[in-house]
């Protein structure tokens, strides 16, 4: 027998014959194998006079496999990634999570302990099977939530996106307009009362773009009769070139981007609630069974020590989470990111912070601000950074997060 960790390597045809067949022997303690090598193939073993190589199609382990074959190639070990700092997993970083991540943690917890030591009980008709079951309903309903938020998010951009495009054109086409028709009264005229119509809201934007389509079209017809034809008026605006008709189809299809946008809130709105739902009786569940169970044991019995390891909350509640309603770019430099939220939440906060991590840049979110509940801006970044958002508010008795929420900055509409 050969020490461990060792390699020893013996051709026998280069010191001794037996029964004039060339030997071979490897021996290789990692693998716990030994290789014998005859010069031929089994049973007829011929000499090799080139001596033993692992693709020579002669060499043979002892199970009758060639050494380079597939069959014999010792299968790689599973490899155990590690990394220099562990990992934050929810267990210890229990206070700084959403509701829902709250109860599901508990969730698990209270089942370790529902299966390990009263895996008949029933607490109203619900048993451990039923507590798991929950546990498990929790990730295709933030799934569904996540969607939603992607899909309002999206939609509430291209409204945003389409009102900027309509007043960009309510601004710009009018000065175009007097750059070439100054000359005429009756149309300056009409450009003025364009400027009686401020672009500040959505109503307002609207109202001027519906004013200056009328303009724009007798602009473009005076243009047309002069000697010789000048062309008509246009004007580019986030990398499209608007005409007059362009621009009427701009105005016209916004009654069902607004549609669309009520359509995605319902949905996101719908989505939130059935996981709200779903956290509800959940975290009933949870005190349900815990209320039973330490009613049931006394203090020192195996089932009542184990409730120790059951996170429950102690004193004041930890604050509820101030979720965000919609993310938009804007901003003096067209490059910042606007966060407004949604009304309530925050209540016993003794701090709320908006928080935030610019993706490929920031390993977490390390930047952040005092949350005002009239909305924040953030920035500015760089055109294609992507930017997710967090809002967190505490208390002595722990954080709470809201559902993270992202945009990529697009080259800015001016």
């Amino acid at each position: 027998m050969f020490a461990p960790h060792t390699r020893f390597l013996a051709d026998c045809g280069q010191h001794s014959f037996f029964g004039g067949y060339s030997c071979f022997l490897l021996v290789a303690s990692e693998a716990g194998a030994c290789l014998s090598h005859f010069t031929g193939t089994p049973p007829d073993f011929m000499p090799n006079p080139a001596g033993a190589r692992y693709d020579d199609g002669l060499t043979y382990w002892d199970d009758g496999s060639r050494y380079d074959s597939v069959a014999a190639s010792a299968p790689e070990a599973e490899v155990l990634l590690t990394s220099e700092t562990p990992i934050t997993t929810n267990q210890a970083a229990y206070t700084a999570m959403e509701y829902w991540e709250i109860t599901k943690t508990r969730a698990i917890q209270t089942l370790a302990v529902w299966t390990a030591h009263l895996p008949a009980l029933s607490i109203g008709g619900k048993t451990a099977t039923d507590h798991e079951a929950l546990i498990d309903g929790f990730e295709p309903l933030v799934q569904t939530r996540t969607e939603a938020q992607d899909d309002f998010d999206a939609a509430f951009r291209a409204g945003q996106d389409a009102l900027l495009r309509m007043k960009a054109l309510g601004t710009k086409v009018p000065q175009l307009i007097e750059g070439q028709l100054d000359d005429d009264t009756a149309l300056m005229k009409d450009v003025d009362d364009l400027y009686s119509t401020s672009p500040r809201s959505e109503a307002t934007i609207l109202k001027r773009l519906r004013m200056l389509l009328q303009v724009w079209e007798r602009a473009n017809t005076v243009l047309a009769a002069m000697t010789p034809a000048l062309p008509p008026i246009t004007r580019t605006v986030g990398g499209v070139n608007y005409t007059v008709a362009t621009a009427r189809a701009l105005l016209d299809g916004y009654t069902d981007v607004v549609k669309e946008i009520q359509d995605q809130e319902v949905a996101l709105d719908t989505a939130r609630s059935a996981l709200r739902a779903h956290d509800r009786e959940t975290d009933q569940l949870n005190k349900r069974w815990y209320k039973v169970v330490k009613a049931s044991h006394d203090p020192g019995t195996p089932v009542y020590e184990a409730l120790s390891g059951i996170d429950t909350e102690q004193g004041t509640s930890a604050p509820e989470a101030v979720e965000i309603n919609t993310l938009s770019q804007g901003g003096e430099s067209g490059l910042e990111v606007l966060v407004s939220y949604e009304p309530g939440g925050g209540d016993h906060a003794t701090t709320r912070m908006v928080k935030w991590m610019v993706l490929g840049v920031d390993a977490d979110y390390v930047n952040q601000v005092q949350l005002d509940a009239s909305g924040n801006t953030l920035g500015p970044f760089l055109e294609g950074q992507t930017v997710r958002v967090i809002t967190e508010v505490s208390n002595s008795s722990g954080t709470r997060t809201s559902a993270p929420r992202t945009i990529m900055l697009q080259p800015p509409i001016v």
